[in-house]
């Protein structure tokens, strides 16, 4: 979707024969999931199977012309946070608010890690997210992305009830 530009939204949905919590629904009619245990011991299966399906049509996007952004010669400043959500906070909601509060500067977030277990405590789950942050006119000093990164731990706090996760 990607290589494609297509913003294909991701939104948690429950199928019958998905596991719960494991399944999401891909765009407008597109699905994604680990087949419910009971549903491939009927078929006989011992493993874990996951199936999806999209609407091709979705992805067709005659009349989007591509935007390209200027080539920045300033380097960007990389840094990763882990946030400790309730189980019931998706990590797209996560990222939208990282978006959304980040500003101009930061450049990409994208999660590279979720983690449930006893160091987050029941009904808790920890994304991990790659921030990168660059500006257009200078390079960007550590102080410069920690502020808008501070900005953006308030933000999840405030919206999410998100704790930054230590160590």
């Amino acid at each position: 979707m990607r290589a494609l530009r297509v913003d294909l939204p991701v939104r948690a949905n429950q199928r019958p024969f998905l596991h719960p919590g494991r399944s999401a629904q891909l765009g407008q009619s597109g699905l994604l999931g680990e087949v419910h245990p009971l549903v491939a011991e009927e078929f006989g299966l011992d493993v874990a199977v996951a199936v999806f399906e999209i609407d091709l049509m979705e992805l067709a996007t005659p009349d989007v012309a591509p935007v390209y952004r200027d080539v920045i010669t300033f380097p960007a400043v990389r840094q990763d946070i882990a946030v400790v959500v309730e189980d019931t906070v998706p990590a797209a909601e996560v990222v939208a608010v990282i978006r959304e509060s980040g500003g101009e500067l930061l450049t990409r977030a994208e999660v590279f890690d979720s983690y449930r277990g006893e160091q987050i405590g029941d009904g808790r789950h920890s994304i991990a997210i790659h921030l990168e942050f660059q500006a257009p006119d200078r390079t960007l000093t550590d102080a410069d992305a920690d502020a808008v990164r501070e900005r953006i731990v308030a933000a999840l706090g405030e919206r999410l009830g998100a704790q930054l996760r230590a160590g």
